[in-house]
């Protein structure tokens, strides 16, 4: 009576398992086929985000190839499976916050940089030949 116990746990183990990964499987499948539909609709100059965060302007697609343009106009070839979000708009800051902000943020910088890296103070002639030596 021992052994066929053990043979019925083993059985609905061995289906549990089938099905199991049989529904992942399925699962699987149907987002993939989501994916392929939603990037069929794509329009060009829509926003797409990659999994690895970089954004970009969806230009062409190309089976599993999708074709991203950079701001600066560059294209770039991306496997359809990196692509994480289709639509929304990047985390960009618009071009008068820039304009704002440049002037100050910069001077700013430039000022401290120099000091951390001590470039206001020029070196003398013999302070590098001490230290050639």
């Amino acid at each position: 009576m021992n052994n066929y116990t053990l043979m019925g746990l083993l059985v609905v183990m061995i289906a549990f398992m089938w099905w199991s990964s049989r529904s992942r499987k399925k699962q699987m499948e149907k987002m993939e086929q989501d994916k392929r539909e939603q990037l069929a609709a794509v329009t060009p100059g829509e926003w797409v985000r990659t999994r690895v965060g970089f954004w970009g302007r969806f230009v062409d697609l190309d089976g599993d190839i999708v074709v991203l343009e950079t701001t600066d106009g560059h294209e770039m070839y991306w496997e359809r499976e990196m692509i994480a979000e289709i639509g929304g708009q990047p985390p960009l800051a618009s071009t008068e916050d820039n304009e704002a902000t440049d002037g100050t943020k910069t001077e700013e910088i430039s000022d401290e940089d120099e000091a951390i890296l001590g470039l206001d103070d020029a070196p003398s002639s013999k302070d590098s030949d001490e230290q050639q030596k």
